[in-house]
């Protein structure tokens, strides 16, 4: 099987606006959903998770698709939205912490 093809069946996010840089998407994930806890705007899930604007828009597509956040509007009069993580977002961040605590181990 193809490489391209290979990533693309794994990859939820697309390879052109993911990048690849020290960061995979899991670990992007949960800091979103780290980041949406209290409330965020899509401004402030940018600048936190250091994601540009096609970036922040594409994840917060995937995780609201998949109910782990959801946005409300901020006021009736307002197109901004304030995203919050969901119970079963919260539920991702406390995998994430725990598998991260066993890969962290030494082993030797």
């Amino acid at each position: 099987m193809a490489q391209s093809k290979m990533f693309s069946m794994v990859d939820p996010v697309e390879h052109s606006v993911m990048g690849w840089g020290n960061r995979g998407w899991v670990e992007i994930v949960e800091l979103i959903l780290e980041t949406c806890l209290n409330g965020a705007l899509k401004t402030h899930i940018m600048y936190e998770c250091n994601l540009n604007s096609r970036q922040v828009t594409q994840y917060i597509k995937f995780l609201a698709d998949r109910k782990l956040i959801e946005g409300k509007q901020d006021n009736p009069d307002s197109k901004r939205h304030i995203y919050n993580t969901t119970e079963l977002g919260k539920r991702y961040i406390n995998a994430y912490k725990h598998l991260s605590g066993i890969f962290s181990q030494s082993v030797f």
